[in-house]
């Protein structure tokens, strides 16, 4: 299967060293172009990992009249992200805005966030704990509710 990323899944697979686990779990992983411009600029962190692993998998929209309509809604990356998808289905699209997530679901489109992939690398045998991979993560301030972090525990086994 195709997963189309947006910028906040990938920023935080790149913060605990994880972006690797999508290329074992995906067949192909894209991102538009407006996630790979705002995750590989030098005033970003991780950057440069980001620009390596995006590197060849950056993909440009082509229905620009949907990005737009959708943009007035949701931001721009995640709008890219669920058009892209759509233009490429069966694809999954990797969101883990709220908003852009129940766009994407209200247009068929199967959706994971962060934890999602974490649960699913642990399912697989990919990763062995979640729970220090969640406080690493809080450690550089990437935002996680409390609620989505016990029911993630919950789900791992792990609380």
């Amino acid at each position: 299967m195709i997963v189309i990323a947006d910028s906040s899944p990938l920023i935080a697979l790149a913060v605990i060293e994880k972006l690797e686990i999508l290329e074992k779990m995906y067949e192909k992983i894209y991102a538009p172009t407006a996630v790979v411009q705002e995750v590989v600029r030098t005033d970003k962190p991780f950057a440069n990992e980001l620009k390596l692993f995006l590197h060849g998998r950056t993909k440009n929209v082509k229905n620009k009249i949907a990005v737009r309509i959708l943009s007035g809604d949701i931001g721009a990356r995640e709008a890219e992200t669920i058009v892209l998808a759509l233009e490429n289905l069966p694809a999954a699209a990797l969101i883990d805005d709220l908003k852009a997530r129940r766009f994407a679901k209200m247009n068929g489109i199967e959706v994971i966030g962060t934890m999602g992939i974490l649960l699913k690398a642990k399912k697989e045998g990919l990763i062995k704990k979640i729970k220090p991979l969640i406080a690493e993560l809080l450690q550089h301030e990437i935002r996680i509710s409390t609620k989505i972090i016990e029911i993630t525990l919950q789900a791992a086994h792990e609380l």
